[in-house]
């Protein structure tokens, strides 16, 4: 039993999974993470917002190697391919991204990304 575990997880090693592997999710369809406490809510490209119960950290390092995945503040994870540019407004430097949704992005990470 334990051995077709460690096979499923091997040959799924794209998935990602959530709260207690009772979902699943390709790393593919996540725009970005939002940090709220010790929950991390997973927004998603085709707009569903999923709650899980793991800190931000934990699903950053499962993401690692699955795409490009970075922070662009404190609490905020953001896949890069769905970014389509960035805007100064009088709050700060926000991201656009695809989905029409804009984010807030760190001036330290606005200077580490190179962006104007």
């Amino acid at each position: 039993m334990k051995t077709t575990i460690n096979q499923k997880e091997t040959r799924n090693s794209g998935i990602l999974y959530l709260n207690h592997r009772k979902k699943s999710i390709h790393p593919e369809e996540v725009v970005y993470l939002k940090s709220y406490d010790n929950y991390t809510k997973f927004h998603l490209k085709d707009g569903r917002v999923i709650l899980a119960s793991y800190t931000m950290k934990i699903f950053e390092k499962q993401l690692s190697g699955k795409g490009d995945f970075t922070r662009i503040h404190r609490g905020t994870l953001v896949n890069l391919k769905y970014i389509t540019g960035f805007e100064k407004t009088t709050d700060g430097n926000v991201a656009c991204l695809s989905t029409g949704e804009k984010i807030d992005v760190s001036r330290r990470k606005m200077r580490i990304l190179d962006l104007p």
